[in-house]
């Protein structure tokens, strides 16, 4: 999508009336929202329909420890319930993905909107016929390089003061001293890279690699993304490489590609059509060891409610197939049992001991058997 200008100004005006009424941490947030529902909404662009989410758990704001700036970045409970009502992912709260304001609301950094991996969204399930790039989606931490004051700074999407974040600013320190930053740096932009380092591996393994590769970068003005000719360029004046572009025109060819089950230690592609879309693509073995590091109960219904949970079971490596079966199997056992509805979810709950059940699984629980039985 398009980085929308109205829709960046009202989350700038979210940003600025969070600080006039003295709203700058967590826990004044989590209560402010709640007393301000409807105000948010207006500022997300967020329409609540029965069944969906409240407002004030989809988005939330990280404050700068010692500068006057706030970030916002969409919640877990967004990414985990929004797919089933496509709708909730609203420009505004898509928006939210790291992007940086100043106390008067300001744009301050401007990360990618959110985008969704091919066939998961409305939006990529047909892709459009208009050129293309295709570049390497690398596996490690995003960082969203911005200037502020008199310097350069780091932060990841939702925590200025995390362990990426504060990693991601000592390494930038070294870039700017060795590459001369300072002067080579294009004013008023945000500069995207992925944070490569033993302590962002997630299941790519880069060999002890440390060092940044862009993979975006955003003119504030114009709110202009960056092609791939730009980001070269960029890249020279930064000393830094940039995502490697994949050499073929042929769409088709390249999804076609993701199923190849040779293909190791490599997570996808990343495309940028020409009207703005960006889609992801993953190699079946990425999605395989991911889903296979995460299979749980919740994860399964949580899939089989979303209407691609077949889809997912195919991506798996052998030996964690059957496994997936077998709770697939016992999920499928206790839903079909007789019963009421209540009665069907406490037989869920128990398909975890009793220390497992947490709140969220139980929640998950009832909202599968409520899904199944279109109550």
């Amino acid at each position: 999508m398009h980085v929308d200008r109205e829709v960046v100004r009202s989350v700038g005006r979210l940003a600025s009336t969070l600080y006039a009424d003295k709203i700058t941490t967590s826990e004044s947030w989590s209560a402010w929202a709640r007393r301000n529902a409807r105000s948010l909404e207006k500022f997300l662009g967020y329409t609540q329909l029965e069944g969906m989410p409240a407002v004030y758990t989809l988005v939330k704001p990280f404050f700068h420890p010692t500068e006057p700036l706030v970030g916002f970045n969409y919640t877990q409970t967004a990414h985990n319930t929004l797919y089933e009502f496509p709708a909730g992912w609203t420009p505004a709260i898509r928006h939210c993905r790291g992007i940086v304001f100043d106390s008067g609301g300001s744009l301050v950094a401007l990360p990618f909107p959110k985008f969704f991996n091919y066939g998961e969204h409305e939006e990529t399930r047909d892709l459009p016929n208009e050129p293309f790039e295709a570049t390497v989606k690398h596996d490690g931490h995003l960082g969203i390089i911005f200037q502020y004051g008199s310097g350069l700074h780091l932060t990841t999407r939702g925590d200025f003061g995390s362990r990426t974040s504060l990693l991601g600013n000592k390494m930038l320190a070294k870039y700017v001293a060795r590459s001369n930053w300072a002067s080579q740096m294009p004013p008023e932009v945000t500069l995207l890279v992925e944070i490569i380092h033993p302590n962002t591996q997630v299941y790519v393994d880069y060999h002890d690699e440390k060092q940044f590769i862009i993979i975006g970068a955003y003119h504030l003005p114009t709110l202009h993304d960056y092609d791939y000719a730009r980001l070269r360029e960029l890249g020279r004046r930064l000393r830094l490489p940039v995502s490697q572009r994949w050499t073929g025109t042929n769409l088709d060819e390249l999804v076609a590609l993701m199923a190849d089950r040779s293909v190791e230690n490599q997570e996808g592609f990343v495309i940028r059509f020409a009207s703005g879309l960006r889609v992801k693509l993953k190699y079946q073995t990425y999605i395989g060891k991911m889903v296979a590091d995460k299979l749980s109960y919740t994860y399964l219904m949580n899939r089989w409610m979303t209407g691609n949970l077949q889809r997912m079971l195919d991506t798996l490596p052998e030996e964690i197939y059957n496994t997936a079966l077998r709770m697939v199997g016992q999920i499928f056992v206790t839903m079909n049992g007789t019963g009421t509805p209540q009665e069907k979810w406490r037989r869920l709950y128990d398909i975890l001991p009793e220390n497992q059940s947490t709140a969220y699984y139980q929640g998950v629980c009832r909202e599968f058997v409520k899904h199944m039985m279109h109550v």
